[in-house]
């Protein structure tokens, strides 16, 4: 087993002297829109039938409406391998030879929020196939919380007010296949988008794509903390690397009542952070996770065609790397990308 510390890795940071770390802009190279589940849940690849034109909501609104008798719930068992971004990535005459990564976006937030993250415990798959390393998502570590599936219904709830649908629908998505370079890493990575402006310099002269959050308005100084220095990070890292500018931030109360709606650019997070006394450091999100990429792709090159198992512990402030006692990754990776 590999570890890496991660406690040690922080003490040796310094913000002052650490280098920028280059981030090229994300280029989008395709797209997929994937059908409800009550149409059959269909990826229908080069589809932009899914991204929706992004509408103010009305204000006040309700979060609650509709949870017991207009939600299409995604089905708790669906999982979201890369074999849909190998398929896209295919479809869009990708040439593999430049790959180094290939992931959806979520495993990037993992691993690249953990300086700020410290006490989350995550864990992701991975294989290193063809020259290229993939990551597959893997729910260990997810954390639940008291009634996280109206919580979660609240942000799909916020989702259709700003896109005009009166129906809220998460087994639905569209999703873009964007290429760019993080530090010495090639990615390839898959994001989902809620919706986009209708008006607008966006990616590839298209139109600019949005962000939608819901959260809870801060109810004391304690709770504005949390705001700056927990949500800023996760809103800005999960925007900047898909290439979203606009956030949209639906604020509500305890009860889920949707008060105020207002629009950040995502460029400003780190600034209005460090204005509120809560500063954190984006070049050390990305100077983290290039370094852990890195030690992944190295350890996996060493075992190419082997399943292995990344996982952070919240106690041991380490990541551990090791062979997965199963799993289907390198049987899939063979099925689609024969050598």
């Amino acid at each position: 087993m590999s570890v890496l510390n991660v406690a040690n890795f922080l003490a040796q940071w310094d913000s002052t002297a650490a280098p920028a770390v280059q981030v090229s802009k994300p280029r989008q190279v395709h797209c997929w829109t994937k059908t409800s589940k009550d149409e059959g849940g269909q990826f229908c690849f080069g589809d932009e039938s899914g991204l929706l034109p992004y509408k103010p909501a009305s204000l006040p609104a309700d979060l609650n409406a509709g949870f017991e008798s207009a939600y299409t719930k995604k089905d708790d068992w669906e999982v979201s391998p890369v074999d849909t971004i190998i398929q896209a990535g295919t479809a869009a005459a990708v040439d593999w030879s430049k790959v180094g990564l290939c992931t959806y976006r979520n495993n990037l937030n993992k691993v690249l929020l953990t300086p700020v993250s410290l006490d989350n415990e995550w864990a992701v798959d991975a294989c290193f196939w063809g020259g290229t390393l993939f990551l597959d998502i893997n729910k260990a570590g997810n954390q639940e919380y008291p009634n996280q599936d109206k919580f979660v219904y609240y942000g799909y709830k916020f989702e259709a007010l700003c896109t005009g649908q009166d129906h809220v629908d998460s087994s639905s998505e569209f999703a873009v296949l964007v290429q760019y370079r993080l530090g010495s890493h090639s990615v390839l990575m898959a994001a989902e988008i809620d919706c986009a402006k209708e008006e607008g310099d966006g990616p590839d002269g298209g139109r600019p794509y949005v962000e939608l959050k819901t959260y809870k308005m801060p109810a004391h100084s304690r709770a504005v903390a949390i705001m700056y220095k927990d949500k800023h990070p996760r809103w800005w890292l999960q925007s900047f690397l898909a290439g979203v500018t606009t956030l949209v931030l639906g604020a509500r109360n305890h009860t889920g009542q949707l008060l105020k709606v207002h629009e950040v650019p995502v460029q400003l997070l780190p600034g209005l952070s460090a204005n509120a006394g809560q500063a954190w450091d984006p070049n050390l999100l990305l100077g983290f996770g290039d370094s852990v990429l890195s030690w992944i792709a190295a350890a996996a090159q060493q075992q190419p065609g082997q399943q292995l198992l990344v996982s952070y512990s919240k106690d041991s402030r380490e990541i551990h790397l090791e062979p997965a006692e199963d799993g289907s990754m390198a049987q899939r990776l063979a099925q689609l990308l024969p050598q």
